[in-house]
């Protein structure tokens, strides 16, 4: 009788142990949740840190140089940084491309805009398709160092050709580089390198 109850109660631990590792799918989504929105956190504040700098690079996708972006300079500034927001100035061959990135926290999460109206432009000076607001949001499958920002539904009735756009923001801190790469249909469109710059070039300070 005894052995009989030491069986049930090893049983009994056995079965405690194991349903205490295995959490329900409930749960699971919960840290899943929370861990997307600390990694999408994460990023922002890597980000961040390089407030005030400059990186400057080429493309290095697509080789046709007949693409306004593509053979030249191009230059990022990151202008200004507050608790909500990150904004990224882009300079081609030395001029202000009349734009920005710009990331925002937002009530559904961390939100990648293209403005492209920059500091005097406003939206009278907007031709036929040239496009401002387009962009996504972050979704799980970043790190603090790699986000992907699919298009919103913004973006696919602006420009329903770029519905199936993701965007990628890429840091890369031991070689002081940020990368910044568009998809569409799932192929490469466009994919810059840019490297981090002692000083910034003239036309920014």
């Amino acid at each position: 009788m005894r052995n009989a109850i030491l069986s049930i109660l090893v049983l009994s631990l056995v079965l405690f142990i194991s349903s205490c590792g295995e959490p329900s799918q409930e749960d699971n989504s919960i840290v899943y949740e929370e861990t997307k929105e600390q990694l999408h956190e994460h990023f922002f504040d890597n980000l961040s840190a390089f407030c005030g700098s400059t990186f400057s690079g080429r493309a290095t996708y697509p080789d046709d140089s007949s693409q306004p972006l593509v053979d030249t300079e191009l230059v990022n500034y990151i202008s200004h940084c507050d608790d909500q927001m990150i904004r990224i100035e882009l300079f081609r061959d030395t001029d202000y491309w009349h734009g920005a990135w710009v990331l925002e926290k937002r009530e559904q999460g961390l939100h990648l805009f293209h403005d492209h109206l920059g500091e005097v432009r406003t939206k009278d000076d907007l031709g036929e398709g040239d496009y401002h607001g387009y962009g996504g949001y972050a979704d799980e499958r970043g790190t603090g160092l790699h986000q992907h920002f699919p298009a919103d539904e913004v973006t696919a009735e602006m420009i329903p050709a770029a519905a199936t756009n993701v965007w990628m923001m890429q840091l890369d801190p031991e070689n002081d580089r940020f990368i910044y790469h568009l998809e569409r249909h799932g192929e490469k469109r466009f994919r810059a390198e840019v490297y981090l710059q002692e000083e910034p070039p003239a036309e920014i300070e």
